[in-house]
């Protein structure tokens, strides 16, 4: 990927959700809520992605923004399709400017994707383990797909989802797939953004 494809800013989180509002979501509460999905869910950022926060001496002895030290600074460094991916899933408006940008470069019509709650989680657990078999997905012994940080709180008492059965979990796997969202690999599905 290209330096373009990144989301890249050094701030506090308060210049890192103004630069997510000016370049991402619609307004400044979408711009919180994606700054939090992402702190508390690191989990799903690949090897090349990051979000990170600044130990105060390396900002002094460095001299970058070195006047941001009464509040915490961090680098994040998240390409644009894993945030398309977060908005998506936890249902985060964007900009039409962004929505036009992920079309014209990786094709993606973001505007026409739509997913329900089975999808989602799918999605998410697949995307927090970066791939997973169908298997792997059917038999899900703990959900980790959170709506904005809360679970569901639908499991049994073995731990296992109580929402969805397996052939429902095979119809989402076959749902993302013709939206291509998923793709196979290897006998393992990933996400292709």
């Amino acid at each position: 990927m290209e330096e373009k494809d990144f989301f890249k800013v050094i701030g506090t989180s308060n210049n890192i959700k103004r630069e997510l509002l000016e370049k991402v979501v619609t307004n400044k509460v979408n711009s919180d809520i994606l700054f939090s999905l992402i702190h508390r869910n690191q989990n799903i950022l690949s090897e090349d992605e990051c979000f990170t926060e600044l130990p105060s001496e390396v900002l002094e002895t460095t001299g970058i923004l070195g006047f941001l030290t009464n509040n915490a600074t961090y680098y994040i460094n998240v390409k644009f399709l894993t945030l398309a991916f977060m908005c998506l899933i936890f249902d985060i408006a964007i900009t039409n400017g962004f929505a036009g940008f992920l079309l014209g470069v990786f094709g993606l019509d973001y505007a026409r994707i739509k997913l329900n709650d089975l999808e989602k989680c799918v999605a998410y657990k697949i995307k927090t383990e970066k791939r997973a078999s169908a298997e792997q997905l059917k038999s899900l012994t703990q959900c980790n797909f959170t709506q904005h940080n809360t679970k569901c709180g639908n499991y049994r008492e073995d731990g296992t989802c109580g929402n969805w059965g397996v052939d429902d979990v095979q119809k989402a796997i076959d749902s993302l797939m013709s939206k291509k969202i998923l793709k196979l690999k290897d006998g393992a599905y990933e996400i292709i953004f």
